[in-house]
């Protein structure tokens, strides 16, 4: 008797579905345009027109796919039958919608909380459009006009650090802050650049076609360059976090010598690109001082501001989007607090987020909103890794491992609140959540 194998059955050609179709195309056009949109006219030249495409195109996907489609043969009778970690994902997930709605309502700032809740109703559509029957079909093109359109801003990065060319004239101050190319923020920048190097490296190591491979590789150097000239040692953290999901999953117990050469590649990328190196010394220099504030880039000031708001406000925080507007009277609570300064001498630096997605989902909503949004995204990420880890899945794997880049990001920086960044991680959220939620590959005996 051999071993057990599982067995996915045969798939049957896809039905014709236009809804589902036109919805693919819209997604793509959201993706191409949350990362190079540009109006140069606009009060907030990058974020506003990119904001504009997410919404816009999130509600017109959703609206196509309202139309019948072919019918699903295996489609489920009842929530009951989801598996429970899906199940409580979800649960969890509209729980925390609900909440900050009435986080909403009951805010000191309603108009704004308010203005903020439609936004975050619109994005949160990319989860059921996710874990919809567009992704199936269209997976390859929204991967591919992801990975184009990080790979385009990474080519105008690294020409912008060079001095070579420059599709805007900006005021900043440091030659780092010119770095941003059509995201706008190097910081943004470099959190995709982080996203589309996970997903770049995971069709490297999984994918069957020799073009595919070659096109992702030279993607990944790409975005490598585009990483190192950005001198953003979070998404570089946030990458090596991503990459050891990736091949741990890939590759289990021979994951030790491809994780130990991505983080050898990080390092060389560190001490050969001479800014890049500095910052590392320099916060190398913080660490050994108990400088803090500068080990953290100054962001123990919003920190703690969003912790004072999560104690004047545990159970409704101050409502959506409040965080800009309650920040210097909670900063200086807190320094009143603490008895000491929480000031950032960076002439560049601007608070209008906490600087972590958690922390200001505590400050916005409300302490239970905040555990009801972790659950839920604990609850999906353990079972997309459950689901990669059973079935060696590439899709899974990749899901997992872009899941684990976001997450590590959001503890020192906002992914889930920008759309360059957050259209990505919802619709991969959601499609993971479907894969997770499939039922398992039947076992045969050979």
């Amino acid at each position: 008797m051999g071993k057990k194998q599982q067995r996915r059955p045969a798939a049957a050609p896809p039905a014709r579905d236009p809804a589902a179709g036109v919805a693919s195309a819209i997604l793509c056009v959201v993706l191409a345009g949350t990362a190079l949109a540009v109006d140069t006219r606009a009060a907030a030249a990058f974020d506003s027109p990119k904001r504009l495409v997410a919404l816009l195109g999130t509600a017109l996907a959703a609206a196509c796919l309202l139309l019948p489609g072919p019918r699903a043969e295996n489609s489920r009778a009842s929530l009951r039958e989801i598996p429970l970690l899906p199940r409580l994902a979800m649960i969890l997930a509209a729980c925390a919608l609900a909440l900050a709605g009435l986080s909403a309502l009951a805010s000191p700032r309603r108009i704004i909380a308010l203005d903020t809740l439609r936004t975050i109703a619109i994005l949160a559509l990319l989860l059921p459009i996710g874990a919809s029957r567009v992704f199936p079909r269209a997976r390859a093109a929204l991967t591919a006009v992801f990975l184009g359109a990080a790979s385009l801003n990474a080519a105008i990065a690294v020409l912008e650090a060079r001095g070579i060319y420059s599709p805007f004239q900006l005021e900043t101050f440091g030659t780092r802050q010119e770095t941003g190319a059509y995201a706008g923020n190097v910081g943004y920048l470099a959190i995709t650049l982080a996203l589309a190097s996970v997903v770049a490296l995971g069709v490297l190591v999984s994918a069957r076609k020799r073009t595919a491979r070659i096109l992702a590789g030279g993607a990944l150097a790409v975005f490598a360059a585009g990483l190192v000239v950005n001198q953003n040692l979070t998404a570089l953290t946030a990458v090596l976090a991503g990459s050891a999901v990736l091949l741990v999953l890939r590759f289990r117990k021979r994951a030790i010598l491809p994780i130990g050469a991505a983080a050898a590649a990080v390092l060389v990328a560190v001490l050969a690109y001479p800014p890049l190196s500095h910052r590392a010394q320099e916060l190398a220099k913080a660490a050994r001082d108990g400088n803090w504030d500068a080990l953290v880039s100054f962001r123990g000031g919003p920190w703690a501001s969003a912790v004072e708001m999560t104690r004047e406000r545990p159970l409704l925080g101050f409502g959506p989007g409040t965080f800009p507007s309650e920040y210097v009277p909670h900063r200086l609570a807190a320094e009143i607090r603490a008895k000491r300064r929480f000031v950032s001498p960076l002439i560049t630096s601007s608070y209008a987020e906490a600087h972590n997605d958690y922390l200001q989902v505590a400050s916005d909503a409300g302490i239970p909103a905040a555990l009801l949004a972790v659950g839920a995204a604990s609850c999906l990420f353990a079972a997309i890794l459950r689901a990669a880890w059973r079935r060696r899945d590439p899709e899974a794997i990749v899901l997992a491992a872009l899941l684990a880049t976001g997450a590590a990001a959001a503890l020192t920086w906002f992914p889930f609140q920008r759309p360059i960044t957050a259209v990505p991680l919802l619709l991969a959220a959601g499609r993971a959540w479907q894969v997770a939620a499939e039922p398992e590959p039947e076992e045969t005996e050979p």
